[in-house]
């Protein structure tokens, strides 16, 4: 009995124990804990005196008085026999069994001083719950999906219109990236040869960015892909990036200061370079390396970006021609200040445009200050723009390994892209861009867990992305993806300067100009238009 009341009081103990939710202890609580404790206490001397009487009365103590015919020896007979009746296993077993139930009993009176209470309040989850009620449902959240509105088109419409208008695009996307970068870096193999022997920029194999090569690819006619040749200073010279912020924009921009290092110990030891640093203008004039220098690819010290890309343009002609017996299509070189664009046309008539960027990395990062963006200065500008390109397609990259089979994330944005572009008249000076919608996508990517795009969510998330950009357009505010986002995983490579930076604003113009803010809420509207009418034209 004593022992069925001991199990009883142990399970009461656990299943109603006070569980505290905050870390702050009230006087009320504290005052029933003590309480509870004091009954807990008498309940358990009150039970141990009942076991130590019931063991008493099932066996003579020392203290019984015996028989006047009873003997020592009849005694010690009895007490054996009561012995065996009940055995050493019974004994030892009821106090290893009181024993354990006392342990429980401690350590669940003992457990609110030992457990690590919580970080949080329950009155604030409850606040913010209660306000998350309160949002509209139509509205897309982070976690969760937005109840697809009426007049959306749904998943039919949708996978209707990819079929007839951007199936072919991205059936043979990947293998064309592909032969773009072999392309690409058997030209650059060429130009690496003729440059070996001078002091003119070392250059890197391409790597592939934007839209082609992040998988996402919006159009069948024009097909431009680009790629990135990253440039290293020749030999006996050290490229320094001066970064600074341009008045009137958001992006960032820097120069590329060219410096000389001394190079007299090695030219001592191999004899394989001249040091430029300390030798004289005139001991160099008669050498083959004197006229192929950096400096005339320079204003003021600075890297060129226009003079860089003609020099890049022309040693890509010389590479061409060296190796244009090898192919059996046609490649001519656009002209362009800031990148080199090469035309392919191939015997199937099929047109393909590569455009070739040059870019100087920042340290051991994948930020570059690249050529392209830099045409609004001024002629021989030694202005390079700072981009985020190759990070953003190693991220594209990462979450279609993690993404479900045939994700819709992708389709998403070829979708919206395609009627952005194709669809719509483009005006002078458009404010709401590509790169606008591709951001809202991105952030949904970390917001939304990636089983959330499964290929029967399309209609679900594309809705998410507009309704993402809506919100950011009416708050006037779409943060950068990359610059002061904390959200990002660990294993995505960001320097730990851009991840704790201040937080970059894309639609910082449109709270500082309304018209600007009119136009692109206009444009938005034009793509929702675009979107809604995929339903009644299917």
């Amino acid at each position: 009995m004593a022992v069925g009341s001991l199990l009883f009081l142990a399970v009461l103990v656990i299943v109603h124990h006070p569980l505290r939710v905050s870390d702050k202890q009230d006087p009320a609580t504290v005052q029933r804990t003590q309480q509870q404790e004091q009954r807990l206490a008498l309940e358990m001397t009150r039970l141990q005196l009942e076991f130590d009487q019931r063991n008493q009365e099932e066996r003579p103590g020392p203290h019984q008085s015996l028989g006047p015919n009873q003997s020592q020896g009849e005694e010690e007979a009895t007490a054996l026999m009561v012995a065996a009746k009940q055995g050493p296993n019974d004994v030892a077993w009821d106090g290893w069994l009181c024993g354990f139930l006392v342990i429980i009993l401690l350590f669940e009176l003992c457990r609110p001083s030992l457990e690590s209470e919580s970080s949080y309040d329950s009155s604030s989850e409850d606040a913010s719950s209660e306000e998350e009620e309160e949002d509209d449902d139509a509205e897309a959240v982070p976690g969760g999906s937005c109840t697809r509105h009426p007049d959306f088109p749904d998943r039919a419409a949708l996978e209707h219109f990819y079929e007839q208008h951007l199936q072919g695009v991205s059936e043979d996307l990947a293998s064309t990236c592909e032969f773009v970068e072999g392309l690409v870096n058997s030209l650059l193999e060429v130009c690496q040869v003729l440059t070996c022997q001078t002091f003119l920029p070392q250059l890197e194999n391409c790597i592939g960015m934007d839209s082609a090569f992040e998988g996402w690819f919006p159009h069948r006619d024009s097909e431009a892909y680009r790629v990135l040749v990253p440039l290293l200073p020749p030999k006996g010279h050290s490229f320094r990036l001066e970064m600074e912020n341009v008045e009137g924009t958001l992006e960032k921009h820097g120069h590329i200061l060219v410096e000389l290092e001394c190079l007299c110990k090695r030219e001592r030891l191999l004899g394989d370079v001249i040091c430029l640093l300390h030798h004289a203008e005139e001991d160099l004039s008669d050498n083959i390396q004197g006229p192929f220098r950096v400096h005339v690819l320079c204003t003021s010290s600075h890297l060129d970006v226009e003079k860089t890309t003609l020099w890049f343009h022309s040693l890509v002609g010389k590479a061409w021609a060296l190796v244009a017996h090898n192919y059996s299509f046609q490649l001519t070189a656009q002209p362009s200040a800031s990148s080199c664009k090469l035309s392919l046309a191939c015997e199937s008539r099929r047109a393909l445009s590569i455009e070739i960027i040059l870019g100087v990395q920042r340290g051991n990062s994948l930020v570059f200050l690249a050529s392209h963006g830099a045409e609004t200065g001024p002629p021989s500008s030694p202005v390079w723009l700072e981009t985020f390109a190759v990070q953003e397609m190693l991220f594209f990259q990462w979450v279609s390994r993690y993404a479900p089979k045939d994700s819709c994330h992708l389709k998403c944005l070829q979708i919206l892209i395609h009627l952005k572009e194709c669809r719509l008249p483009i005006p002078e000076n458009r404010i709401l861009t590509t790169y606008h919608f591709k951001t809202a996508l991105m952030h949904l990517l970390l917001l939304l867990p990636v089983s959330e795009w499964r290929p029967e969510q399309l209609a679900q998330r594309l809705q998410d992305i507009l309704s993402y950009l809506r919100r950011s357009l009416e708050e006037k505010c779409l943060y950068h993806f990359l610059i002061g986002n904390s959200t990002l995983a660990s294993h995505i490579p960001v320097l730990k300067a851009f991840r704790n930076a201040e937080p970059l604003n894309l639609f910082q113009h449109l709270a500082l100009e309304p018209a600007a803010h009119a136009q692109a809420t206009s444009e938005f509207l034009e793509v929702m238009e675009q979107v809604k009418a995929l339903q009644s034209s299917n």
